[in-house]
């Protein structure tokens, strides 16, 4: 049979990237279908895989970019490859140096007029980011360039203004609030970021957003949106949201100028609410019924609304800041309502609003059956305390519970020492944790009322696998450096000796004691509790 003749602009214009064994064997084998086919199936590779580099750009091309990332994990020969599918640079970041003077701003801004004209319009780009020096106003500057990335396609877009520090200027309070205020956006602002059709990721930062007005183009594209330090109203984030009706997550942090959060039904597609230190917000009423993760780090708000509270499977609960009395708030309420939830965090006051509010509604609270993994984020570890956590377990049935992450508070002293004659009257909750597979304790220091946690946490697991206990830094002083036993500090062969001793429901489990912490077994929250 006539041997085929190979392309010639297959060869000519593929990529010069290192060929795989496995691919130079197929071509090696071309005189036959039979024989290439074999060839490509004892290396591994798929067909797609097989295809010349110019061709699988071309697929990659075709994609938006957080599917063309994911082609990462096909192969060897995938891996990066989505890099190259635009001509370089396609990914354009752009930040003003520290050692700019007063003209940082106009520096900065001819510099990047200079790099974007250089790189000519068209050219398609995955992401931009730009972080602007706070010494001037950008209103047609960012006008410009995003008309710049619309051109390009940009899919990916940050726009960061930073402030400067106190200590760097010696203006008083109210001339920072002006200066502040020279980095507000004007309307058209959002009328330039709806030119660019193809964005999916938007992040804000520093910005001073004006409501832009109600006949605003929609984002049709836009999925992910993050708003930080911003300068924007109830009014602006509402219509905001509205002209994004394929948003599926929203991040608001820093925005002290918001009171009442409200996301309408319009938000159909919203799975993902964060708003961390929003300080003012008052209220958050949320009618997106497709909503499955909510994050929640504060003051806490007076009033929580969901129209679809059953379907939250992510909570992440938590007062940014002990308070000295706990304020009016409907939260017990709508823990209640959180009958499928699968990931749940609280901090030592969402436990004190448990027990102070939920003996009232104790039958409202048998609703935890899906619950898989529970974070507890205790500040305090007082005797109250500690009966907060038992009375949460006692109020609050969790059969399916797997995972459990304890972080224990930072302060080195034992706050058991203080009251010693003082006797608690509650005992540990008659409860049964028959799936609690992994225990993890984070700044364990060995104080009286956490070894009666942990030793009611191994009587009550009787499937546990293994207990992880993390002893915090501040342990690892001169006077325990001086002794070293097997490799290992004393104190942690005396905590060693003192755990084996309790009874454990659980013959198999292992007890790890560490000074550091190897994140072999990580919270789902810990990337929001380390953020917070």
């Amino acid at each position: 049979m006539r041997q085929r003749k190979k392309s010639r602009w297959a060869a000519d214009l593929s990529l010069s990237l290192p060929p795989s064994p496995s691919a130079s064997a197929s071509r090696s084998s071309s005189s036959s279908s039979s024989t290439s086919s074999s060839a490509g199936h004892q290396g591994g590779d798929d067909r797609f895989t097989e295809l010349p580099d110019i061709i699988r750009l071309h697929i990659l091309s075709l994609l938006p970019l957080k599917y063309a990332i994911r082609t990462d994990a096909l192969s060897s020969r995938w891996r990066g490859l989505w890099r190259l599918r635009w001509p370089p640079p396609a990914a354009l970041e752009f930040s003003p140096p520290t050692d700019l003077g007063d003209a940082a701003g106009d520096e900065f801004v001819a510099g990047v007029d200079r790099c974007l004209s250089a790189r000519g319009r068209g050219r398609r780009i995955d992401s931009l980011s730009l972080a602007l020096p706070p010494s001037r106003r950008y209103d047609f500057d960012i006008k410009r360039w995003l008309e710049y990335a619309a051109s390009c396609g940009v899919e990916d877009l940050r726009l960061v203004v930073s402030h400067p520090s106190p200590a760097a200027t010696s203006a008083r309070p109210g001339r920072r609030a002006r200066r502040h205020d020279r980095a507000a956006v004007p309307s058209a602002f959002f009328f330039s970021i709806c030119e660019c059709s193809n964005l999916a990721r938007m992040t804000l930062s520093g910005l001073h957003l004006s409501s832009p007005s109600s006949n605003i183009k929609q984002l049709s594209s836009l999925e992910v949106l993050s708003i930080h330090a911003a300068h924007v109203t109830d009014a602006a984030l509402r219509r905001i949201v509205a002209a994004c009706p394929f948003l599926r997550s929203l991040d608001l942090s820093l925005c002290r100028k918001l009171r009442r959060i409200v996301i309408s039904a319009a938000s159909s597609r919203l799975t993902s609410l964060t708003i961390i230190d929003c300080v003012r917000a008052l209220e958050v009423t949320i009618s997106a019924t497709s909503l499955r993760r909510f994050r929640f780090s504060g003051n806490y708000l007076t009033t929580y609304s969901f129209d679809s509270p059953n379907r939250l499977e992510d909570v992440y609960i938590s007062s940014g800041s002990p308070v000295s009395s706990r304020p009016w708030s409907n939260w017990v309420k709508a823990l209640t309502e959180l009958s499928n939830v699968k990931v749940l965090t609280l901090c030592n006051l969402s436990l004190q609003y448990v027990m102070a509010e939920g003996t009232k509604a104790i039958g409202e609270f048998r609703n935890f059956r899906n619950l898989r993994e529970l974070q507890l984020l205790m500040g305090m570890m007082t005797d109250d305390n500690l009966m907060d956590v038992f009375g949460f377990f006692r109020l609050c049935e969790c059969p399916r519970l797997e995972k459990l992450f304890i972080e224990l508070p930072t302060n080195m002293r034992d706050p058991f020492i203080e009251k010693y004659l003082v006797v608690s009257e509650e005992v540990p909750p008659d409860v049964d944790f028959e799936y609690l597979k992994i225990i993890k304790l984070n700044s364990f220091k060995g104080h009286s009322n956490e070894m009666r946690l942990v030793r009611f946490l191994l009587e009550k697991a009787g499937s546990l696998e293994s207990l992880v206990v993390v002893a915090p830094n501040e342990l690892m002083g001169e006077e325990y450096n001086k002794n070293i036993m097997d490799g290992c500090p004393s104190f942690l062969h005396f905590f060693q000796l003192q755990l084996s001793r309790f009874t454990k429901a659980s013959g198999s489990a292992q007890i790890t004691l560490s000074e550091h912490d190897d994140h072999k077994f990580r919270p789902t929250h810990w990337e929001v509790y380390s953020k917070v």
